[in-house]
């Protein structure tokens, strides 16, 4: 481990289609990646993604120690909320590290180092790649128990950790990403918990170096990413990573294994070629999208489970 970024993540359950593309992603990138789950070690792992193999009791035991609070925890998805948390509760994996952040794997990454550079990192705490709210899925802080105990300083950490649904405590409290993005402040809004974004912008007043970017691409439709040269670029600019939040819950996001780089990805999955509505109709994507909807149809229909 010799990188001066180490990102967290934590996931239990069966991988998904796309982790392949979020691994392959993150080859050679100048950060480590420290892998906490309940899978075994996938082969042929990148130097640089470190795996902890794990599970949700022993995970939980961490955070009860290390917050000295019986967190609830007994949905993976909860952990969302905790990612403030990582860099207290995950210390001692960690204190080789400049900056800790955390970084989901429905995400494909691109020329990191064009976007976290030395002068940026020399000049922030806090980095979120989404303005308006800190971004879930990627995220970084200083090293420091200033920042690693921030999410401290929410009146509501406690209630949040304590509580058995999701509260999308690390972002902005959910339902409320529209409100932000169409121009209104967290403070106006009045969520009903005290959020992360909420203290960082707090904070920020105190003297807390926080950028906030518009890093992250988060597209819905038909136009197409790139993905080559290490980079994601999307209607000629490029981002630090593509997050395939709205893709993949399309029942025809069709990801294709044996594809490397350079390949196309939209809603419809990946392309070795920029798919257009000639070449989608002859293409695997296309076989998939049809099978699916027909099987989905014998779903609603009872004829099949």
């Amino acid at each position: 481990m010799s990188n001066c970024i180490g990102l967290i993540q934590v996931y239990f359950g069966k991988l998904p289609s796309y982790f392949g593309l979020f691994i392959n992603s993150v080859v050679n990138k100048p950060f480590d990646l420290l892998f906490f789950s309940d899978n075994e070690k996938p082969e042929c792992l990148p130097l640089n993604v470190f795996w902890f193999q794990t599970n949700l009791g022993c995970i939980k035991e961490l955070f009860d120690a290390k917050l000295n609070l019986d967190v609830m925890l007994n949905n993976p998805y909860k952990l969302c909320d905790y990612k403030p948390s990582y860099g207290l509760v995950f210390s001692s994996y960690i204190q080789q590290y400049e900056f800790w952040g955390t970084i989901d794997i429905d995400t494909i990454v691109g020329d990191f180092s064009q976007f976290i550079t030395t002068e940026r990192l020399s000049n922030l705490d806090v980095y979120s790649g989404v303005k308006e709210y800190l971004s879930g899925s990627f995220f970084l802080f200083r090293n420091n128990n200033i920042c690693n105990t921030l999410f401290q300083k929410s009146r509501d950490w406690k209630i949040v950790f304590s509580c058995e649904k999701h509260l999308a405590f690390d972002e902005c409290g959910g339902h409320y990403y529209e409100q932000l993005k169409s121009g209104k402040s967290i403070f106006e809004i009045g969520t009903p918990i005290q959020t992360m974004t909420e203290i960082l912008f707090l904070e920020e007043l105190k003297g807390l170096r926080v950028l906030w970017t518009d890093d992250i691409l988060e597209p819905k439709g038909l136009d197409s990413v790139s993905i080559q040269q290490q980079k994601v670029e999307y209607n000629k600019r490029t981002y630090v990573l593509l997050h395939l939040i709205y893709f993949k819950t399309r029942y025809y996001f069709y990801v294709n294994q044996s594809l490397k780089t350079p390949y196309f990805v939209n809603s419809c999955g990946m392309f070795k070629k920029q798919p257009t509505r000639f070449n989608y109709v002859g293409s695997k994507n296309f076989l998939v999208a049809f099978k699916r909807k027909i099987k989905n149809g014998f779903v609603k229909m009872g004829l099949v489970k």
